[in-house]
């Protein structure tokens, strides 16, 4: 899968991350990143063995779940790295700042962006980036 594809899915299926919900973990440090700690991270959140990474619009590739960490921890400072798995129901993401947050479908989009929030990216709108199932359970 090419980076322009990944890009294409993520911006269709990935959902609005709502920053100050999250429960974020630390997963680099001054020595670098932590390998093991993303590692477990997404084996916590994301059972599956294949996983779609996103560093940014021009760099992203469907990876093994074992081979994803290493990716990661390769480009963590890049831009906020996005995995999902290939069903989009279960999410990660890291931060530039090297923190990193997971969660699963079921609580990813309770609540809808704020009036103000559509006029800084005008692409957001009530249902774009959120699953069909979510949007129906806040309507």
């Amino acid at each position: 899968m090419n980076p322009r594809r990944v890009h294409e899915l993520m911006r269709k299926h990935f959902p609005l991350v709502e920053h100050a919900a999250r429960q974020w973990s630390v997963v680099q440090n001054e020595s670098g990143p932590n390998i093991p700690a993303i590692s477990s991270l997404l084996a916590e959140h994301i059972a599956s063995t294949e996983v779609i990474v996103e560093v940014h619009r021009k760099l992203g590739a469907l990876l093994p779940i074992s081979e994803a960490a290493a990716y990661i921890g390769a480009h963590i400072g890049e831009g906020e790295i996005r995995v999902a798995d290939r069903d989009f129901s279960r999410f990660v993401v890291v931060g530039a700042n090297g923190v990193a947050s997971g969660w699963s479908h079921a609580g990813c989009c309770t609540r809808r962006p704020t009036a103000g929030f559509a006029r800084f990216r005008p692409r957001v709108n009530s249902n774009v980036g959120r699953h069909k199932q979510c949007f129906a359970l806040t309507s």
